[in-house]
């Protein structure tokens, strides 16, 4: 039978391995130099930034510079050089906000789109070959218990902003 102080000591440990590896995996699926090079086999050629743009706004359509802004976390001159990035490549566009005739949102262009689905197609190809040699229910365990960890992390995301 375990002790409390047994109990606390692998909550802490398996802690501690959790937020390494956690840790570890953000800074490699989020370094600049890995996101273009998954997105290039799919023959994506954009920067981090634009990635992530194309991404969003694939995700939630058409959005105002400010949201992307929140989304992205990042400044409004940052937002407005990559929007003008994709607009020269024809892959977004500016139009006028439906809601307010005096604002405007960038959303995707059908080249823009063609993107987006090229970079899905890229995210599976990585998620397959990272999970290559698994078996079938490893594979379903894990993406079972990653939907719950997103699930808890929006929860108290919310909860620690203070809405309900």
């Amino acid at each position: 039978m375990s002790t409390t102080n047994e109990n606390a000591a692998v909550r802490s440990d398996g802690g501690t391995a959790f937020i390494a590896s956690l840790t570890r995996v953000l800074g490699e699926w989020t370094a600049p130099e890995f996101l273009t090079a998954v997105a290039a086999r799919e023959g994506v050629d954009l920067d981090p930034g634009a990635i992530t743009m194309v991404t969003i706004l694939a995700n939630t359509g058409p959005q105002r510079p400010s949201q992307l802004a929140a989304d992205m976390v990042t400044g409004a001159s940052n937002i407005s050089k990559i929007a003008a990035r994709l607009e020269s490549s024809d892959l977004a566009r500016r139009t006028t906000d439906p809601a307010d005739a005096r604002a405007q949102q960038v959303e995707l262009t059908a080249a823009g789109h063609r993107v987006a689905a090229a970079l899905v197609r890229a995210g599976n190809g990585l998620v397959d070959e990272l999970l290559d040699g698994w078996p079938q229910p490893d594979r379903a365990e894990f993406t079972r218990l990653l939907a719950k960890f997103e699930q808890s992390t929006i929860s108290l995301s919310a909860r620690l902003a203070g809405k309900p």
